[in-house]
């Protein structure tokens, strides 16, 4: 079992238990269960809270500066991680699947370990990839400030910290949806296109 996986594996119960804003995975299904359009379809809807949630975790990390890092970026990480695992374990919810099962815990564990390709990602090349973001994140507004204070523009510094947001909840609203993606092509998969 990669580190990656070990993490996952050890907040998928915390996921499962409920989340503040978006409750347990089951109460998050429910008002999803019935309706006209198909399950998959239900499900896209429902997977907006999700990217709604990681996106407002993403600007609210990338306001911090290089001094707040060791705190936002281990917070952003785990945070994030649970609003994933909430997003894959509602899905596993809304397609019938038992949560506590180990089997459902596996296939939700791997949609988050997938790359755009379908790919297992490796566990070193997950946080890199991730702890990267967050570190351009902060070089850009680092940058950008510095390109700001040479020019004398003082006034427009500070806009920084909200670009900094910006770029945040860019970039863990992205990583959420290739998430989405391969959940929705786990649990649905007779639904997908193609």
């Amino acid at each position: 079992m990669s580190l990656q996986s070990f993490v996952y594996h050890r907040l998928y119960p915390r996921a499962v238990a409920g989340l503040p804003v978006l409750g347990t995975p089951e109460a998050m299904a429910a008002p999803f269960r019935h309706g006209d359009d198909p399950l998959r379809a239900r499900a896209e809807e429902m997977i907006r809270a999700h990217l709604t949630a990681a996106a407002s975790t993403g600007f609210a990390s990338g306001l911090g500066g290089w001094i707040t890092i060791p705190i936002t970026l281990p917070a952003n990480l785990v945070g994030v991680a649970l609003i994933q695992l909430h997003l894959a374990a509602s899905c596993a919810a809304l397609a019938g699947r038992d949560l506590n099962d180990s089997a459902t815990r596996e296939a939700v564990v791997r949609c988050l370990l997938l790359t755009d390709e379908g790919d297992e990602r490796s566990a070193a090349a997950e946080t890199e990839q991730r702890v990267g973001v967050k570190l351009a994140e902060r070089g850009l507004r680092w940058g950008a400030w510095k390109g700001l204070k040479w020019a004398g523009t003082r006034r427009l510094a500070r806009y920084i910290p909200l670009a900094g947001g910006v770029v945040g909840a860019a970039s863990d609203s992205y990583l959420t949806s290739v998430v989405a993606r391969h959940t929705l092509d786990t649990f649905f998969p007779e639904e997908g296109e193609g």
